[in-house]
């Protein structure tokens, strides 16, 4: 199955994972740019989008080396409701940093706040957890091909 087809699933965990992804992208890239007028939250916006990048590509979390303090972090944010409130908290940071001037950095707390808003109704609708099949998640089809009956054409 195609990113298209995977996009038109209706699952909003996958939008999430979309989101997730893009907001790390953004947070480090936004960080690194407002990184001499905002020191604080241009540390706090990098480390955050390296968490999301963490979290959202599963194949990172297999090849990197891990404890079992990591395990136990990263293992809770397996489920909707702890990455809602991940990155709720994220969103809330980033946020806070207009009240010190850092306009740019609202981009990144705009498409974190969207990711949590999807990890949410994907956790109120009981979604399944799909991640994007081309980073080695789980795609948006079950192990015997046949899509998954919780997910919802648009």
């Amino acid at each position: 199955m195609g990113f298209v087809e995977e996009v038109r699933t209706g699952n909003f965990s996958l939008y999430g994972h979309l989101l997730g992804l893009l907001s790390g992208v953004l947070l480090i890239v936004l960080s690194a740019v407002t990184f001499i007028a905002h020191v604080l939250f241009s540390i706090l916006g990098i480390v955050f989008g390296a968490i999301c990048i963490i979290i959202e590509i599963p194949l990172l979390l297999n090849i990197l080396p891990t404890g079992p303090t990591v395990d136990r972090v990263f293992g809770g944010l397996k489920n909707h409701w702890w990455r809602f409130v991940a990155y709720l908290a994220f969103a809330v940071v980033m946020w806070s940093s207009l009240a010190k001037g850092g306009g740019i950095l609202a981009i990144g707390a705009a498409t974190v706040t969207l990711a949590a808003g999807c990890y949410l109704i994907a956790a109120v609708k009981k979604q399944s957890k799909v991640t994007m099949s081309v980073l080695g998640g789980t795609g948006s089809r079950s192990a015997n091909g046949v899509p998954n009956s919780q997910f919802v054409p648009i």
